[in-house]
């Protein structure tokens, strides 16, 4: 579970580091740049499946989920995070939002379940 849970941490710092996670870009728009910058159907389906659990969190009212995806996961000078870094973003966002680390964890386990229930659709 450690190791997937990473993984799709990598794939969502993935999706921001192609500029896929900026506000305005059309569905489209998305959808070509996944086809442009995967060498693999698999790789594309991963992303596509972020892109898809993002409008699902916005669309169903989870904000919370989706705000802390966006923050933690996210990078803003596109490059990787490492495991401390990122649970250090856990920590500030914790404590900006007044809520325990617990509960921003628990935020994001409810996105990651949403991508891997999403990313199993398209099978």
């Amino acid at each position: 579970m450690i190791k997937d849970r990473r993984r799709i941490a990598k794939i969502f710092i993935k999706y921001a580091r192609l500029g896929l996670a900026a506000d305005g870009l059309d569905v489209l728009d998305i959808y070509g740049r996944i086809m442009g910058s995967c060498r693999t159907r698999e790789s594309a389906r991963e992303l596509l499946a972020v892109c898809d659990t993002v409008r699902f969190l916005r669309i169903s009212g989870k904000e919370d989920a989706l705000e802390a995806v966006q923050e933690i996961y996210f990078p803003t000078r596109g490059r990787a995070y490492s495991k401390s870094e990122i649970s250090g973003r856990v920590i500030r966002y914790a404590h900006k939002r007044n809520c325990d680390e617990r509960t921003v964890y628990r935020r994001l386990a409810y996105a990651i379940r949403v991508y891997e229930a999403v990313l199993d659709s398209y099978k």
